[in-house]
């Protein structure tokens, strides 16, 4: 409602537009709600990305053990093929000191580069024709299970496993060791077996290198993917806290408008129905207690007191709700605005230009600021004119009411029973317009309230 009028002299305008209410900011931070749903929102994305991402380390690391097993064969065959079972015959042991010698030196590179620890030659009765542990050479021992595919000619295979056979004794007692054996042809013709072991670490070099090359990615695009879906929730959070918050303060709105509603209805009852019908009793009990009854002037002015408060309790009725702005639209309504006024011999306008909203919230809220402006007109500004514009295009529409009573500094708070304005304020606000007030102490006040098409 517009503040109490006063002779203060300067000038003042004030914009009040819709960013915030009051002149308080709005809250940014997010409710406990929104948080905690966050929270649920992240971590199930961890969980998810935990479940890819396990699964994922494991096949890599089960994927690189199989590449560093086939490596491993592949090397071992190459050294079989070329490098030994040329210069071995099937049914004799290595026991010359210079042949060797020489097969040491043909096999140092494989030890030096390629990390080999053991190597091995065996006949197809189980004999150990050369190893690089001298002592083994010429010991019989029983053939395993992997040996007779091999003699017939079938692929190499490798395994990562802790050595506990008796002819791999100065291996027991060492980590994981990759054991390789394959099958080559011996110099006289004959099907040879070659047994090899490498570190276990050759394996979990070559896993943990897979692991690393891979990992790193995958794992950025899935972060990548839940930052880019997490965004979208936390706009949608933000979105719902915003609608939250705006049905909050309509709540709040709608109170302290029916509030000041009902406080308003109250003051007309007692200052205007409830004081005329209240005197009218008082005469009516005086001209019962005497002799003789009541002069027939006193029935005319009981019954122009109660056609007075009959049209109060009228004008409060279509206060709570205009009829008028059904039956009428919205352009009669406002003219019926200015009857108060003519009755009291003030000069009331009205100017419509262009299109009148079609919308009935639009057409509700535009009435209420108009009554609120011309109540004030009356009851604090003296004003002799009253002028209201209603002036719409395709983009909104604009309603102005001017008077040329007194002013008031509109930098002061509105003081008790003075907020009807400030509470249309926040709803033109939250309809996506402005209100605009200014005043002058000498030149009248001035409310502008500015709401878009198609809200």
């Amino acid at each position: 409602m517009l503040k109490e009028q006063t002779g203060r002299a300067p000038a003042q305008s004030r914009p009040e537009t819709g960013g915030s209410r009051g002149g308080k900011p709005r809250r940014s931070h997010l409710h406990p709600e929104t948080r905690r749903a966050l929270r649920r929102y992240a971590l199930t994305g961890l969980a998810a990305l935990l479940i890819i991402v396990v699964p994922l380390v494991l096949g890599t690391r089960a994927l690189a053990q199989e590449q560093a097993l086939r490596h491993a064969t592949e090397n071992t065959q190459h050294m079989a093929d070329f490098e030994v079972a040329p210069f071995i015959d099937s049914g004799t042991p290595v026991k010359d000191p210079r042949k060797l010698d020489q097969l040491d030196r043909r096999l140092t590179p494989s030890f030096r580069h390629l990390s080999l620890l053991r190597f091995k030659v065996w006949s197809a009765q189980g004999t150990i024709l050369y190893s690089d542990r001298r002592e083994l050479i010429g010991h019989r021992f029983p053939l395993p299970d992997w040996a007779p595919p091999l003699l017939a000619g079938g692929p190499g295979n490798a395994a990562l496993e802790v050595q506990a056979d008796a002819e791999s004794a100065a291996e027991t007692g060492r980590d994981e060791l990759v054991e390789v054996h394959v099958g080559s042809t011996a110099a006289d013709g004959e099907r040879i077996i070659i047994e090899a072991y490498y570190p276990g670490e050759v394996v979990h070099h070559d896993q943990r290198g897979m692991v690393l090359g891979i990992l790193p990615a995958i794992l950025g695009s899935l972060l990548l993917l839940q930052l880019l879906l997490l965004l979208p929730g936390l706009r949608m959070a933000k979105r719902l806290q915003q609608n939250s918050d705006t049905q909050q303060r309509l709540l709040e709105q709608a109170i302290s408008a029916s509030d000041l509603e009902r406080q308003r209805l109250a003051r007309h009852l007692h200052d205007e129905v409830i004081q005329g019908l209240a005197g009218l009793a008082y005469a009516l009990e005086s001209y019962e207690r005497r002799e003789p009854g009541p002069p027939p002037s006193f029935f005319s002015q009981a019954r122009a007191v109660v056609q007075e408060n009959i049209g109060a309790l009228r004008g409060i009725a279509a206060d709570l709700y205009p009829p008028d702005l059904a039956g009428l639209g919205l352009p009669g309504a406002l003219d019926r605005l200015g009857d108060p006024a003519r009755a009291r011999g003030l000069d009331f306008a009205l100017a419509v230009h262009g299109t009148v909203p079609a919308e009935q919230s639009t057409q509700v809220l535009l009435y209420r600021v108009a009554r609120e402006a011309v109540a004030n007109a009356l009851k604090h500004a003296q004003a002799g004119r009253i002028l209201v514009t209603l002036s719409g295009t395709g983009e909104g529409t604009t309603l102005t009411v001017t008077d040329d009573g007194r002013g008031f500094d509109v930098r002061e708070a509105a003081p008790e029973g003075h907020l009807g304005l400030a509470i249309l304020h926040d709803t033109v606000a939250d309809a996506g317009g402005s209100l605009l007030i200014t005043s002058t102490a000498d030149g009248g006040t001035k409310v502008e309230a500015v709401l878009p098409a198609g809200r």
